[in-house]
């Protein structure tokens, strides 16, 4: 069945791909108004993650961001069937870099390093930046499901000649790659554990979040440096983006000090365009009460 379906949508995802942006984005329009006034799509979920980061907005304006992500949501989704059909000039006059020589410094010292970002602005085109960046480039990913969609969503991924690696194999595979090559590693960092399954948290939004810290632990192990990926959405179809350095050497900081400065500088580019934040994904549904393993908390909870 999950052939079936592939087959069936894939001729549809392959005319959209090659479509002009102005009628792409009419269909993305259409989405938004089947997903959010319609199906309805997780917003519950997206209000009250909205409420719980800005306390202090009105319902009013906590719907105003919600249908605004919601948009965007949507736009991200069109966008990445629409890379199937763009080349890569196309690609990168949308999605831009002011300082990859920043990073590419680290390359020419052939040190591995560690990428962050988080799910903000156009974390799907970040692919953009293998081509203007020295190093190889190992993407961290979540697969899907369905063997076919996920084949179709990696080779999109890999258009500028980045590898893709699970998730749940990323750890082992950073701390042998580490060893043996100066390579890229880009993780989208503000995945959420399984509810039970938690065991770090920090503060997000000042509220008690669980995290992975695996990037952290292979940065300190190795001493690898490690930046944030700050993406910024200039307007519909537009991105520009720049490196944050966090550490310069991972083996040099203090436990948490990585992770914590990470969530701090994502928190700090969210509020700046709220509405351009994945809120549907449930970023608080672990609670340090409802882990079944050890706690370990950030100094920033235990303020």
């Amino acid at each position: 069945m999950q052939a079936v379906a592939f087959y069936l949508i894939y001729p549809i995802l392959w005319i959209i791909s090659r479509l002009p942006f102005p009628i792409v984005y009419l269909i993305s329009d259409f989405f938004y108004f089947i997903t959010y006034y319609i199906i309805g799509y997780r917003k519950k979920v997206i209000k009250k993650n909205l409420t719980t980061a800005f306390p202090d907005k009105s319902d009013k304006e906590i719907t105003r961001l919600a249908k605004k992500s919601t948009q965007h949501f949507c736009d991200i989704f069109i966008e990445m069937i629409k890379s199937m059909g763009m080349s890569k000039k196309s690609m990168k006059k949308r999605f831009t870099c002011s300082n990859p020589e920043m990073v590419n410094a680290f390359a020419k010292a052939k040190q591995p390093i560690v990428a962050l970002f988080g799910h903000q602005a156009s974390y799907e085109w970040t692919m953009v930046l293998d081509d203007v960046i020295d190093y190889k480039v190992y993407a961290i990913y979540k697969p899907l499901k369905n063997k076919k969609f996920n084949d179709l969503i990696v080779g999109i991924r890999k258009k500028f000649n980045s590898e893709m690696v699970a998730m749940k194999e990323a750890t082992s595979f950073m701390s042998k790659s580490a060893q043996s090559e100066a390579a890229l590693f880009a993780l989208v960092a503000d995945q959420s554990p399984k509810s039970g399954n938690a065991q770090h948290f920090t503060n997000f939004f000042g509220v008690p979040s669980a995290v992975f810290k695996g990037a952290e632990r292979i940065a300190r192990e190795y001493g690898t440096p490690v930046v944030f990926l700050r993406i910024n959405k200039v307007k519909r179809g537009y991105y520009d983006t720049e490196f944050v350095t966090i550490a310069e050497n991972g083996a040099e900081t203090e436990d948490w000090f990585i992770t914590d400065t990470f969530f701090q500088l994502l928190e700090e580019q969210i509020i700046k365009q709220p509405e351009y934040y994945l809120w549907s994904h449930k970023r608080w549904k672990s609670t340090i009460g409802s882990t079944k393993r050890a706690v370990e908390l950030s100094p920033r909870v235990q303020r």
